[in-house]
């Protein structure tokens, strides 16, 4: 099953960034962070491979994204 929760660094909840996990293993983050005019606001990246990233417009489509690439490396997250 796939989670969501918010990103704690330090103790401190970081707005906008949440941690996902599929059972109880993290195995990405999204977040939000508007950069210019024409990107993507939404960005995600997996925990193990920062070659697995990308930006994109909406939640949804990061996590899609997310669940898509971590399906490609991990056989049992399909």
């Amino acid at each position: 099953m796939w989670t969501r929760v918010p990103t704690i660094v330090d103790g401190n909840t970081i707005s906008g960034d949440w941690t996902i996990c599929f059972g109880d293993r993290p195995v990405g983050r999204i977040s939000y962070s508007p950069e210019a005019p024409g990107q993507g606001a939404w960005t995600w990246a997996l925990t193990e491979g920062a070659e697995l990233s990308g930006r994109v417009w909406t939640e949804e489509a990061a996590m899609a994204s997310l669940r898509e690439a971590a399906m490609g490396s991990s056989p049992e997250a399909a």
